[in-house]
């Protein structure tokens, strides 16, 4: 995570990992970065398909407002 110090969070899986950034600006320069650099999901259902930002994984609160931008990696 040394690579994005402004991650307010992560969570690592067995393919990828989750970065969440408190700004979609932020969410979006760490998804540039991300695909610059390559990164993919290394095994699974998704192995081999480019990470980068997946609103999939933002949080949201009840109001279901986004709170935290997700962002995929390695």
């Amino acid at each position: 995570m040394s690579e994005f110090p402004n991650a307010i969070d992560h969570s690592s899986r067995i393919c990828f990992s989750i970065l969440w950034f408190a700004t979609e600006a932020e969410a979006d320069a760490a998804h540039k970065f991300v695909r610059k650099r390559g990164d993919y999901y290394n095994g699974g259902y998704m192995h081999g398909m480019a990470c980068g930002r997946d609103k999939g994984y933002d949080r949201r609160n009840e109001a279901k407002e986004v709170i935290a931008y997700a962002v995929t990696t390695r």
